[in-house]
């Protein structure tokens, strides 16, 4: 699990980690391995150095010849922390009462002492100046009672352990360092890609988008998808250029077709012809629709959304349909109010076609951002279809009771697009107890949640997949 975690990471930290690890790894093996005295505890420390000095004030008083040189060395030692007084010889040996550990420090002191020096504890000494003490016999019928200072708390980490955690510092802080230059070399054109990939347009902007520079695999990468990119808009300029071609071809015939059938003298048959050639003018229109660029050139307004939703009812309404708004009276929203009509517009039209009464709902939610529904009562679609019916000349008849006015599957293509340009989202779901309900979500009110014109075009590809 971590593995897959660090393989999943960002490249920058598993450099870093790859070239730290092995150094860690080497530090703490040198750690464990060495010996155990170079992590000496300081109590031992400690009752070396004053089984040292005991020793050195015993051979100077020994060598004193008056009482003024033997006070002026008691008060020498003193003054350094080993209180010192010299006692009877009758006070040498230990104390009945006297229990010592072996934490203790004239345990620790006698046991740095050399063999021949004799030594025994006391709690107390006569003049009742020293306490505790650690009687050593001088020679000569003489004894010094020695009052050792408690010996320095103990620290969780040595002097010695310190300066090894140094030297690691010293070889890992570069390591580091150097990893992350490393890696930033490496993840900088990589976030350049990504954030030119989120805005790339495959019909606008300059040919070769990529930089291609830097290391040889990053310039690999930059030509790859500059080429990729290319290929990408020739396919997308050869087939809408078909497509408008075919498009264009379609209205000769088409026109005079209409010129024939209104010289019909058969009134029947000149309305057939006349309604077939009106629904090959639309499927044209459509498509032409689809491919169309002029959404970039509308420009973000701050439209009074129920005034527009209320607008393309009315004109459904005007027509005998039985279409009617719901929603606040006053909204503002900066979209493309035109393109955003289309879209409430193909969505009512195709309710139309199958339901007897459309209502196009407008909510504002609470963190500002807007839904419209569409909802109607006709049969409804099948779950699995919902998805579907988005894409690009995808048609379900048979779904929902249609009328003589089929269209050419792209109606709902044409919605979707608007929408997501608008930085929102499309969701079809059916209604109780029949129906179909069409959401559309729209962000929070800001000028950049509408993004560059949905790329109509560069949907050909999926259109005459």
């Amino acid at each position: 699990m971590m593995l897959k975690r660090m393989k999943a990471g960002s490249i920058r930290w598993q450099i870093a980690a790859s070239a730290i690890a092995p150094v860690i790894l080497v530090a703490l093996l040198l750690i464990l391995t060495q010996p155990l005295t170079l992590y000496q505890p300081e109590s031992l420390s400690y009752g070396r150095g004053t089984a040292l000095k005991i020793e050195m004030v015993t051979e100077q008083v020994r060598a004193a010849e008056t009482p003024e040189q033997l006070a002026a060395l008691f008060a020498i030692v003193s003054n350094t922390g080993l209180k010192v007084e010299e006692v009877s010889p009758a006070e040498f040996g230990n104390d009945p009462n006297l229990s010592i550990s072996r934490t203790d420090p004239r345990q620790l002191v006698r046991n740095n002492l050399p063999d021949p020096i004799l030594t025994s504890f006391r709690t107390d000494t006569s003049t009742g100046k020293l306490h505790n003490v650690i009687v050593v016999a001088v020679g000569d019928g003489r004894a010094l009672a020695f009052q050792p200072s408690p010996p320095p708390t103990a620290s969780w980490i040595t002097e010695k352990q310190i300066n090894l955690a140094l030297k690691v510092m010293i070889v890992i802080v570069p390591i580091l360092l150097v990893s992350l230059y490393a890696a930033s070399t490496i993840t900088a054109p990589l976030l350049k890609f990504a954030a030119a990939a989120e805005t790339l347009k495959p019909d606008e902007g300059p040919d070769r988008p990529f930089d291609e520079n830097g290391a040889a695999e990053i310039h690999t990468l930059a030509k790859s998808l500059n080429d990729m990119r290319s290929r990408v808009r020739s396919m997308i300029e050869d087939r809408t250029r078909m497509l408008r071609a075919i498009s264009h071809d379609f209205r000769t015939p088409l026109t005079r077709l209409r010129l024939r059938a209104e010289r019909s003298n058969q009134p029947e048959l000149k309305a057939s012809f006349l309604a077939d050639i009106a629904a090959l003018s639309d499927m044209i229109d459509d498509t032409l629709i689809y491919l169309s660029k002029e959404m970039g050139a509308e420009k973000l307004l701050n439209a009074d959304l129920p005034s527009l939703l209320d607008t393309v009812c009315a004109d459904f309404t005007d027509m005998g349909y039985n279409v009617h708004y719901s929603g606040p009276e006053r909204f503002a929203y900066r979209c493309k109010p035109r393109w955003l009509a289309r879209a409430v517009t193909n969505l009512v039209e195709n309710s139309t076609k199958f339901a007897q009464q459309v209502t196009v709902t407008l909510s504002v939610l609470e963190d500002r951002s807007v839904r419209i529904s569409v909802k109607d009562d006709g049969p409804g679609l099948p779950a699995d279809l919902h998805t579907r019916v988005l894409e690009p000349f995808f048609k379900v008849d048979t779904a929902r009771t249609s009328s003589d006015r089929t269209g050419f599957g792209l109606g709902l293509s044409i919605v979707d697009d608007i929408v997501r340009a608008h930085g929102g989202k499309t969701e079809l779901m059916n209604a109780s107890p029949h129906g179909l309900i069409v959401h559309i979500d729209l962000p929070v009110e800001d000028a950049t949640s509408v993004v560059s014109p949905p790329q109509l075009a560069s949907n050909a590809s999926r259109a005459t997949a």
